[in-house]
């Protein structure tokens, strides 16, 4: 989203990032992975996907700590 990309021209991208510049309106600038919905569709489903993970781990943490609490021979096992 910052960095510049495209062809170059003189050493540099001739394309801005999307948070730098508006878009360019030339046709080698034109990138479905620079667009804005894009982009926030794939950060979207990225912390979705990590809001899971992390809350199924909690709650697995949780459920074996309460299992050793109320099985007291698991715990003279152990």
């Amino acid at each position: 989203m910052i960095a510049d990309y495209g062809p170059e021209r003189s050493g540099r991208p001739i394309c801005r990032g999307p948070l730098i510049e508006l878009p360019s309106d030339s046709f080698r600038c034109r990138d479905a992975w620079r667009e804005w919905p894009a982009l926030l569709g794939v950060l979207a489903l990225a912390v979705l996907a990590t809001v899971v993970a992390a809350a199924t781990t909690v709650y697995e943490r949780l459920l074996s700590r309460l299992a050793r609490q109320n099985n007291p021979a698991a715990q003279s096992r152990n």
